[in-house]
């Protein structure tokens, strides 16, 4: 028969009993906050209500005064620490003592005290001593690691949370999130769900060999192999050899020839071929290429003058006997089918994520610039040990991830090697391992011991202590150890559970009613306490109680602390549509980008400095004399209003004096100008009787723009433009085309050759052209010629001026158009 609970059950509240002095309990009740609201509504309705209290005014107000001065002088509690935006008016009395500050640091809001409502709050460096969440289905878990994920977006931080349930429910939920902090670009996915389809899943792709050693590529590979024991152990060894010896090969062309790593190449350079042309690559380093002739020497049968450097068989020749290569390849495929299980589910079955060269995600990227991943693992569409290996190579990528912000280097100053590591930060950097016992592998236990010193607050939640423990015990053990908050929602297990929940939050010593007491011959037969308590030492919480504690509510844990908690519940929502952002990969860098790689990081440095300066850099660059000629030239033709042809005429007028040594104003215009009107300049001439020759259009005199009749000597560009246009015709009339009036000598296709065309133009000065060409042709070809003749058989001449003896006319002036 079931207990009625109800009529006989007592809580353990029932029977505890308040020993404390009289003077404690008062004072503490009438420090609380509501308390001392209750207090003041009962002063002002006793001024209101009751007459006769006029009289006591005085009195009640000085009471008031003291009450308050009272209230303010009460030190300050909270269950764990103060929030830091109480930094300014409170001291945390939960901060105090040796190596603390004694200030509010609460930046991990989780809730609030069930029955007094004080805020939960935890600093940063208690949330990076983690946090081990058990509960178990219909406990709130999921929201509340949901809360915790809240907290790390309101860090303008980000997290990383891995499902072991993959419930789209949650993705849904944490776009929603995401997309309410303005997040949605930093938001990546790894879906690992199909749903029982062979189609590949929307999902970012991540290659977990882009970046990382040798040695912990290697191990990660190695953790991905099943488990080997009698005979079976020394094969696995012989493959550890293989993969040891190739990796580091591997890693070097990725990181010095710009190779991309990644599991199809890994797959390639297993095969016994590619390992023979790996070891004679002579770009590899000479200690690498050892370690792959070492491993080819052990195979049996391995003889290395009968494979060629591409690592294919030699046909045997006519004096050399014959070498069977079944043997070895037969030891080389014992070795290398270790990995074959590992590699076919990375590059076959999950390909779409892990097969990719350039890929989304980088781990050091997600961690350093605080960005957002979720990885959704089908605990039930995938098999216990394909789940392992899927939380094996996450777990590999952030553990590898910690170790190269690690640090490596034991000499120079503190503030390069200690206290500017890139995870040093104001916040921690979330990881969330929901569902952990489903993926737990080995090397989690090391993360959780030394990831707080590098930043990260990781939180591990199951459902209950022995499905952490189903995969790896000593692991799930040793995570439970190094988490120093300990949130216990709703349990079941009467078993491991049970026994670590009562040793985490411990005993105390308390006092409780010996019995209770009737009145002989009472009607109402009631039981009151009696007036006898005794010592006895009882647990902190009840583990029975958890068993019906409604979703949301749990018991903390934290040193010597235990409260029970309602964590507070982030109303994400759903999302209406959700995406996967897709990235488009980027070329790798050219040679040219590798060897400025010093320059640009120079640059970067120099542009992120505060006093730096474009006035300060290094090397200016002098502008050219001629450049500064071209510009001053242009600048004054634009002062003067000219347009883009005429200032560049004058830009060119400018720089012509500049390399030849001229002063400007000698060849400036008649009107005094500036080298704006500056003309070419000329030999002087003599002085002619003749006058200056009038300009006229259609028998109307030209004058200028100051009102003087315009002479020759004042023709305006477009005057100028006309006349050696006409003159040109009068030219070509007078010469009839191109070579001076010689007409080409005509040869058959078949006998024409270009080098005796040239031949024949040096020496005799004939145009040697082939048959079938057209007249406009021929005087192209023609002054082509001229052209190259000129330049390859004269001595080439630069005439600044001109004889005047020799009947040269004089240079004419150019004067540039006013106003347009």
């Amino acid at each position: 028969m079931a207990l009625d609970t109800k009529k006989y059950g007592h809580g353990l509240d029932h029977f505890l009993r308040d020993t404390r002095p009289l003077r404690v309990r008062i004072a503490e009740w009438m420090s609380n906050s509501n308390n001392a609201v209750s207090v003041y509504v009962f002063f002002i309705a006793l001024i209101l209500f009751l007459p006769h209290a006029v009289y006591l005014l005085d009195l009640i107000l000085l009471l008031g005064v003291l009450y308050f001065w009272w209230l303010i002088k009460q030190e300050k509690y909270v269950p764990y620490k103060m929030p830091m935006t109480a930094n300014k008016k409170f001291e945390d009395p939960k901060n105090q003592g040796a190596g603390r500050s004694g200030k509010a640091e609460g930046i991990l809001y989780i809730g609030n005290k069930d029955e007094s409502g004080e805020e939960v709050w935890f600093s940063n460096s208690d949330a990076r001593t983690h946090i081990l969440f058990l509960g178990t289905t219909g406990s709130g878990k999921t929201e509340g690691l949901k809360a915790l994920a809240t907290n790390a977006l309101c860090w303008a931080s980000g997290f990383v949370y891995i499902d072991g349930k993959a419930d789209t429910d949650l993705w849904s939920s944490l776009s929603s999130l995401v997309r309410r902090f303005g997040r949605d670009d930093d938001l990546f996915v790894l879906n690992y769900m199909t749903g029982n389809s062979d189609e590949r899943a929307a999902s970012n792709t991540m290659n977990p060999f882009s970046s990382g050693s040798a040695s912990y590529l290697t191990q990660m590979l190695v953790s991905l192999m099943p488990e080997a024991e009698g005979d079976n152990a020394m094969w696995k060894e012989r493959a550890v050899s293989l993969i040891g010896s190739v990796m580091p090969a591997l890693t070097w062309k990725r990181d010095n020839q710009d190779i991309p790593l990644s599991i199809s190449s890994i797959r390639k350079y297993l095969e016994l071929g590619p390992i023979i042309r790996l070891s004679r690559d002579e770009a590899v380093p000479e200690k690498l290429r050892e370690s792959l002739v070492g491993y080819l020497n052990t195979l049996p049968g391995y003889v290395d003058a009968a494979f060629d450097d591409d690592g294919n068989e030699k046909p045997a020749g006519p004096d050399t006997p014959m070498v069977d290569t079944q043997v070895v390849r037969q030891q080389h495929g014992y070795l290398s089918m270790q990995f074959t299980r590992a590699l076919q589910s990375l590059g076959d079955d999950y390909g779409y994520i892990f097969d990719s060269q350039a890929a989304d995600i980088n781990m050091i990227d997600i961690v350093l610039n605080r960005r957002i991943m979720v990885t959704l693992i089908p605990a039930l569409e995938k098999s216990s040990d394909e789940i392992a290996n899927l939380g094996k190579i996450v777990a590999a990528t952030i553990k590898g991830m910690m170790g190269s912000t690690l640090g490596a280097s034991v000499e120079g100053s503190s503030a390069s090697t200690i206290e500017n590591k890139p995870t040093h930060s104001a916040t921690p950097f979330m990881t969330i391992f929901d569902e952990v016992g489903y993926y737990t592998t080995s090397g989690m236990a090391v993360m959780a011991a030394q990831a707080r010193s590098l930043g990260f607050c990781l939180v591990y939640a199951a459902q209950d202590l022995p499905a952490m423990e189903k995969r790896v015990k000593e692991e799930a053990r040793s995570i439970a150890g190094n988490c120093n908050i300990k949130i216990f929602g709703k349990l079941e297990d009467p078993t491991q559970t049970k026994e670590f929940f009562e040793k985490v939050v411990g005993d105390s010593l308390v006092t409780e009613v010996t019995g209770f007491d009737t009145k002989a011959g009472d009607f109402s037969s009631s039981y009151t306490g009696g007036t006898q308590a005794s010592l006895q030492i009882r647990s902190n919480a009840d583990y029975n109680a958890l068993g019906s504690y409604p979703p949301g509510k749990a018991v903390f844990a934290f040193s010597d602390n235990v409260n029970d908690v309602n964590v507070f519940y982030a109303d994400t929502g759903k999302a209406k549509a959700m995406r996967v952002q897709r990235f488009l990969p980027l070329p790798p860098p050219t040679d040219s980008e590798l060897k400025n790689v010093g320059n640009l990081a120079k640059l970067r440095d120099r542009m992120v400095s505060k006093t730096w300066t474009a006035a300060k850099a290094e090397s200016p660059v002098e502008t050219p004399d001629e450049i500064a000629a071209l510009a001053h030239g242009f600048d004054i033709a634009e002062q003067a209003g000219c347009d883009a042809i005429e200032a560049g005429s004058m830009a060119i007028v400018e720089a012509y004096a500049a390399l030849n040594g001229l002063d400007p104003a000698e060849i400036s215009g008649d009107d005094g100008s500036s080298g704006a009107a500056a003309k070419a300049p000329s030999a002087p001439q003599k002085q002619t009787e003749k006058e200056t020759e009038k300009v006229t259009a259609g028998g109307v005199p030209q004058t200028n723009s100051d009102g003087t009749q315009k002479t020759t000597d004042d023709k305006t560009w477009d005057d100028l433009s006309a006349s050696d246009q006409s003159d040109g015709e009068e030219e070509g009339e007078a010469q009839g085309g191109s070579g001076g009036g010689k007409q080409p000598k005509i040869v058959g296709n078949d006998v024409y050759n270009a080098e005796d065309a040239v031949e024949a133009l040096a020496n005799e000065g004939e145009y040697l052209m082939p048959d079938g060409l057209s007249d406009d042709v021929k005087n192209i070809l023609m002054g082509a010629a001229d052209n190259i003749k000129s330049g390859l058989f004269n001595q080439p001449q630069l005439q600044q001026g001109q004889d005047a003896q020799a009947g040269q006319q004089k240079p004419k002036t150019i004067i540039p158009k006013k106003g347009g």
